[in-house]
């Protein structure tokens, strides 16, 4: 009789197990929904109607398009785009919530003393890389030099006193202008503005010879014939400005690109990484994408998640460089 207890006993026991197990299979089956599956969110570090956040909004209707979800793009400015990352570093690592960066936030901030306190790439999952562009040497009119071997010799009569001024300390632009007067041997005196127009609105006054910017800051008034371009830091001629020279044709091996693209949590499953990946890519190679990055100044860039990697790590170490030579702070 006891026997039979224990035996029926089991039986119950294992029989709720089963159909514990079962429940637990259909929850499963349940959430195990392709992704995605519902709205995304992509955080901009950035003030709404610059670049980035135009970028940003462009590709996410695009994407929310192809994949009939909604993106919804939230701005988080602050600390060079800082808040946005750690905003993204504590989301879930599901997909959802999908994070802009340029190069500057990747390759520079992070060796400044006040970034220790965070690091970004060890919190955040490479996606892909979206676009990127060449910063464009801006000078004066009235400056007496048209090109970059020009400059050069000029700055070593030292008969005029140069400088150039750049959208602030810690980025690209100030960078290209530092590594202008190591490969020349020449000095300039740094001028930081917060941001490219202030800038450009000296240099249009007098006020500075110089300025690194984005073309769709300087070409306009180039075209116009109010400032000339000296160079291009790409590699070879952009093809938007085949005119101008390369900085590369004077000095080999000079280069310096600035790029946006997208990054997830960490632990975000891999699965996952491709998929927006794959979608990505497809947006950019649209030409209506094509078309308004050119009118941006910019091109796609696309890639595997790999590439992006391998970009960040490339710059990451050159850039590092700079700033501990330089002795750079952050702003």
């Amino acid at each position: 009789m006891t026997s039979g207890k224990l035996v029926r006993g089991k039986a119950r026991t294992l029989g709720a197990a089963l159909v514990t197990m079962a429940l637990v299979a259909t929850v499963q089956v349940a959430n195990a929904q392709p992704y995605p599956s519902r709205s995304m969110t992509f955080l901009v570090g950035y003030s709404a109607g610059g670049q980035a956040d135009a970028l940003a909004r462009i590709i996410g209707k695009q994407l929310g398009e192809n994949l009939k979800v909604s993106v919804v793009i939230e701005n988080k400015t602050g600390a060079n785009g800082m808040i946005a990352a750690q905003a993204a570093a504590r989301a879930e690592p599901d997909g959802y919530t999908i994070l802009m960066v340029t190069d500057a936030m990747v390759t520079i901030d992070p060796h400044l003393a006040t970034s220790k306190q965070f690091d970004l790439s060890a919190a955040l999952e490479p996606v892909i890389s979206v676009t990127g562009a060449p910063l464009l040497l801006a000078a004066s009119i009235n400056l007496p030099a048209n090109s970059v071997a020009e400059l050069v010799a000029l700055a070593k009569q030292k008969t005029v006193e140069l400088s150039f001024g750049s959208s602030g300390s810690s980025t690209p632009h100030r960078l290209a202008g530092e590594m202008l007067q190591k490969a020349g041997g020449f000095t300039m005196t740094h001028i930081p503005y917060k941001g490219t127009a202030a800038s450009v609105n000296d240099l249009l006054g007098g006020q500075i010879p110089l300025v690194f910017g984005a073309y769709t800051a300087v070409e306009p008034l180039a075209a116009a014939g109010k400032i000339k371009l000296l160079g291009v830091t790409s590699e070879k001629r952009d093809p938007l400005l085949p005119n101008v020279p390369a900085i590369s044709e004077t000095f080999p091996g000079f280069k310096i690109t600035s790029y946006i693209g997208f990054m997830l949590p960490k632990n975000t499953p891999k699965a996952v990484i491709d998929t927006l990946n794959k979608e990505v890519n497809q947006v950019l190679a649209t030409d209506t994408m094509r078309a308004w990055l050119a009118k941006q100044g910019m091109a796609a860039i696309g890639g595997t998640a790999d590439d992006f990697k391998r970009q960040i790590d490339i710059d990451y170490r050159a850039r590092g460089e700079l700033v501990r030579a330089l002795g750079i702070a952050a702003e």
